[in-house]
């Protein structure tokens, strides 16, 4: 999803909210419309943009120099807060667009956090551990002022994890001696000070979202607007199958984890397929992704047929795109943006989707696919898991208080279910032409400019 995109849907909800919501913010008076349009404007915004090449001596001898990008759109919530990312996608544009839907993730999941992202123009599988390590560390020198545990908490993202928040840590703290540091990078190794299941957080969290709607409309506690009836029956006939059928786009730690978590579901899931950049693995009857899992962490990639031969996992290799029109009644999206568009859009046969990734379907095929009676759940709503329990390993930096995996995983689990059942709610016994991703933009929307009326940022 583009920043034009982005802008675009806000200004949507502003429209919305100033036109036809004439009880949203009331309190506010006559001044109320002109507000909502302030805020509407600081959100379409960007508060500071951070950039600069950064340059390394490579194994080789020679200098890599690396677009790099951290981008601080709004803190009205709290302090910035987003992940770096490592791929050769990264550009300022991009990063904008990822920072501003933090803001409105953190907002919607009513996290103490604005929003934040930054990015590094690099091919990871082009380096060696110790030139990434430089590009890692010359990126927190370029924002050794811009960046703390009371400023600005980067995260890891695409092409980083917990070994570049280690490396990225160490050089914060060598910056600045006798100042906190443990806080300022979430994501970290649990040696470091990070938390347990903060991995795997993203993906459980994402298939989560899922399972809290069909959950949700099986209890019977939802308000359900006539125009919503027919994608409440569908949701309900899929909590009443004795097998699910789903598929995942991607096996990286996000959705490697949500396919885990589905083939361990209690009530019966069957994944059928599972990707990455190269191939999809497909079998009718399930793929043993657990089987798979040690592979893909090992090697970066799946295998290919005779290597799945030679693991004793069934299944036949296909396109890497055959994993989008595969007849299934769930998909989960966890790889990269745009991967549902205009020019698919019709060959879409799930009746779920979940954005584990972000903007993985575009503006209009999300408005297609709603007009079909598809039941899309947002990106800022789905992968809400592992900021979550960046918050979490957050406090625990200032605690000391390290809890277990379990504790913590259920701690995300109660967050995810209440923000889930708030935008089920309000989704259902909506009018048909809102989306939910319209209502979670809203949500998060009001929260923010409610909290820019109450500092003093919008008068």
């Amino acid at each position: 999803m583009t920043e034009n995109t982005t802008t675009q849907l806000i200004q949507e909800v502003v429209d919305h909210v100033i036109a036809e919501d004439k009880k949203a913010l009331s309190q506010w008076g006559d001044k109320r419309d002109l507000w909502v349009q302030m805020g509407g404007d600081l959100l379409k915004g960007i508060d500071k943009v951070i950039s600069s090449d950064l340059r390394i001596v490579k194994d080789d001898g020679s200098i890599g120099t690396y677009p790099a990008f951290r981008v601080q759109h709004n803190n009205a919530c709290g302090y910035y807060k987003g992940g770096i990312r490592f791929s050769t996608g990264v550009h300022q544009s991009e990063v904008e667009t990822l920072a501003m839907l933090m803001t409105l993730k953190n907002a919607l999941h009513a996290l103490p956090y604005g929003g934040g992202k930054g990015g590094v123009h690099i091919n990871v599988r082009e380096h060696s551990k110790r030139e990434l390590k430089e590009v890692s560390k010359a990126f927190v020198r370029m924002l050794q002022n811009q960046i703390g545990p009371y400023k600005d908490i980067p995260a890891p993202d695409v092409g980083t994890g917990e070994e570049t928040m280690d490396w990225m840590t160490e050089e914060y703290k060598l910056l600045h001696p006798n100042q906190p540091f443990i806080n300022t990078f979430t994501g970290k190794s649990i040696a470091n000070g990070g938390t347990r299941g903060r991995a795997e957080s993203t993906g459980i969290g994402t298939f989560l979202s899922y399972y809290y709607l069909v959950e949700a409309v099986l209890s019977g506690s939802l308000s359900v607007n006539d125009d919503h009836t027919e994608r409440k029956e569908t949701v309900k006939a899929i909590g009443e199958k004795g097998n699910v059928i789903v598929a995942v786009q991607g096996f990286g730690n996000l959705s490697r984890a949500a396919a885990i978590e589905a083939a361990n579901c209690e009530k019966k899931h069957t994944v059928i397929a599972v990707s990455d950049s190269r191939r999809t693995i497909y079998n009718e009857n399930g793929v043993d992704v657990e089987k798979l899992a040690p592979f893909k962490e090992k090697n970066d990639r799946l295998p290919n047929e005779e290597e799945l031969k030679e693991l004793g996992i069934e299944g036949e290799v296909r396109d890497p795109d055959a994993v989008l029109t595969l007849d299934c009644d769930v998909l989960i999206l966890g790889a990269i943006e745009d991967q549902i568009t205009s020019e698919n859009q019709a060959d879409i046969k799930a009746d779920i989707l979940v954005e584990g990734a972000n903007g993985p379907i575009t503006k209009e095929a999300d408005e297609y696919l709603e007009s079909k009676g598809k039941v899309i759940i947002p990106d800022v709503l789905a992968n809400a898991g592992g900021v979550t329990v960046s918050y979490l390993e957050w406090v625990q930096g200032f605690t000391n208080d390290a809890k277990s995996k379990e504790t913590i995983l259920k701690d995300m689990s109660d967050r995810m279910k209440n923000v889930s059942y708030r935008v089920y709610n309000a989704y259902f016994s909506s009018e048909s032409d809102v989306t939910m991703r319209f209502l979670c933009y809203k949500l998060a929307f009001l929260r923010v400019i409610d909290l820019m009326k109450r500092s003093g940022k919008i008068s």
